[in-house]
């Protein structure tokens, strides 16, 4: 089929093929796009600021500190794991063990972060087996191979990305009465992930 040819007066008189659908299409793509971002990520920021829950303590300052855990025994009865609070916030970090149902022995800890809040679980950092943390400013500093972690959401900084990959398990704490808990269950089901 041969192609027609326009000569140029009727390039100039006819009328113009309107762009505006394909341009309200684009606009609409867009504006989909943008939304579902936003959505996103406002779901993202709920689920760091639910991860350690609300605060508990006063906010507290650790840059230029270095706190080591302090190892405190707690107290085990009925399924619960049972931690005073003040030992907690007085100590900033602390570490104890318990062993899972397959008699391995479980590192644990507990922390205040700087807002307040408090993170208690797992205090392995799997792929290089460190079993001790230390607060360092606004990080979370694996003490065998030095991968960091942000104190409040546990986001990967720097150091070794396998180690990254896998930052400490939270058991889901709660406080009553002055007293952290952490389901026994928990801990007796805690595998290693890498």
């Amino acid at each position: 089929m041969p192609k027609k040819f326009v000569s140029k007066k009727e390039q100039f008189t006819q009328e113009q093929k309107s762009k505006l659908p394909v341009l309200l299409g684009i606009i609409g793509i867009v504006l989909i796009v943008g939304v579902a971002f936003i959505a996103l990520n406002s779901n993202d920021n709920e689920g760091d600021n639910n991860y350690f829950g609300s605060p508990v303590a006063t906010s507290r300052s650790y840059v230029g500190e270095l706190i080591s855990m302090t190892t405190i025994a707690p107290t085990v009865e009925n399924g619960q794991i049972k931690i005073p609070l003040e030992v907690v916030d007085t100590n900033n970090i602390v570490s104890f063990e318990l062993e899972n149902n397959e008699n391995v022995l479980v590192p644990l800890m507990a922390y205040i972060t700087p807002t307040g809040r408090l993170f208690a679980g797992s205090s392995m950092c799997e792929p290089c087996r460190g079993r001790t943390f230390s607060l360092a400013g606004e990080t979370l500093v694996c003490d065998t191979c030095r991968t960091t972690y942000s104190i409040e959401n546990h986001s990967f900084i720097s150091g070794a990305p396998s180690c990254g990959s896998y930052p400490p398990v939270n058991l889901n704490p709660i406080v009553e009465n002055g007293t952290i808990i952490i389901e026994l269950e928990e801990v007796l089901n805690w595998r290693i992930r890498a």
